[in-house]
């Protein structure tokens, strides 16, 4: 493992950039963090600046609101390539060694490391890296994920996108994490976060703009457990022997975890690959499927339509006959 003592910053100079009001926790390490690389680190003050400046489009798609953004700066994330051949050559972005100068970040348990994103396209927007470089895979760490998101609290979501479904870095482990203001999922899904069961509760929408499902629990290792049994259901209906193409969205409050499970058709849509006025830069992830859909390019962004958007969900998300075979096999 690589050594990540010298891009820690440690409690006496954090302090300075943030008075916390409580216990001085994770939550409030990560917030005196976030002021600190603003003040610190030129590259993420002009990406917090761009994002302020972010345009936005709302568009419908089956009644439901998705913001189209207008971010530039995102073009680097949309845009990677994740071949085999690219990341074996390429030097991986998270492993300490080949961080920005500027960057620091602070421990989460023994395993892991709080960092801010230089790509932002929410606020307060964090990437949480293994300190060991190990694939981009769910399985083993989803109580890690469990652990994060309750660190953090309501004001916050944590997210994970799988190796093949909007990760730029499907070489190194890492989640997000944002700010949880303004998403339009879960304003969609606030009457399921209101709920606070103690076993497993699914929930979902008929006819929503993607197929997605929402389970809910106060007893960590029983949705655990759940989430391994769905993760392999998925498998088994989408016939892969690999991780099944999944993008997480995860919420803690009122002591209850609320999963949000987004299964996927395919990594990127056909107007991605596309030419001319056909083609659409968007690669969605996380973010995207709950309803902020980044669009990098100026004339993309322009004519975007909620037509569009709506074939493009439906192109990258689960198809309707194997989501109900996914959901009959794991209620």
């Amino acid at each position: 493992m690589a050594n990540w003592d010298s891009r820690y910053i440690h409690d006496h100079a954090l302090r300075a950039y943030w008075q916390p009001t409580g216990d001085w926790d994770f939550r409030q390490r990560v917030s005196a963090l976030l002021r600190q690389q603003h003040a610190t680190w030129p590259m993420l003050r002009d990406a917090v600046t761009g994002l302020v400046a972010a345009e936005y489009k709302p568009l419908s798609v089956k009644g439901c609101t998705v913001l189209t953004q207008f971010n530039p700066a995102r073009i680097v994330s949309t845009a990677a390539k994740v071949d085999a051949a690219t990341i074996k050559q390429r030097a991986c972005f998270l492993c300490c060694e080949n961080l920005p100068p500027e960057e620091l970040g602070v421990a989460f348990n023994d395993e892991f490391v709080a960092l801010c994103n230089p790509f932002p396209v929410l606020a307060d927007h964090l990437v949480i890296a293994a300190k060991e470089h190990r694939p981009q895979l769910i399985a083993d760490d989803f109580g890690a994920l469990l652990d994060l998101t309750r660190a953090l609290g309501r004001d916050w979501f944590t997210l994970y996108n799988g190796p093949r479904c909007g990760a730029s870095a499907p070489d190194h482990l890492h989640f997000q994490a944002c700010a949880r203001a303004g998403v339009p999922l879960f304003d969609d899904f606030a009457a399921t976060l209101e709920q606070s069961p103690d076993t497993v509760r699914l929930s979902w929408q008929t006819d929503y703009r993607i197929n997605v499902l929402a389970a809910s629990s106060r007893k960590r290792d029983e949705l655990c457990a759940w989430f391994l049994r769905a993760l392999t259901e998925l498998a088994r209906v989408t016939e892969t022997s690999e991780e099944p193409l999944l993008n997480l969205l995860v919420t803690f409050q009122h002591e209850t975890w609320t999963v949000f499970l987004l299964p996927r058709g395919k990594h990127r849509p056909a107007c991605y690959f596309a030419e001319g006025d056909a083609q659409l830069t968007v690669s969605p992830a996380a973010i995207d499927l709950s309803g902020v859909l980044v669009v990098p390019q100026p004339a993309h962004f322009a004519r975007i339509t909620a037509t569009d958007v709506a074939q493009i969900l439906a192109e990258v998300t689960l198809d309707d006959e194997r989501f109900k075979a996914w959901l009959q096999a794991i209620q």
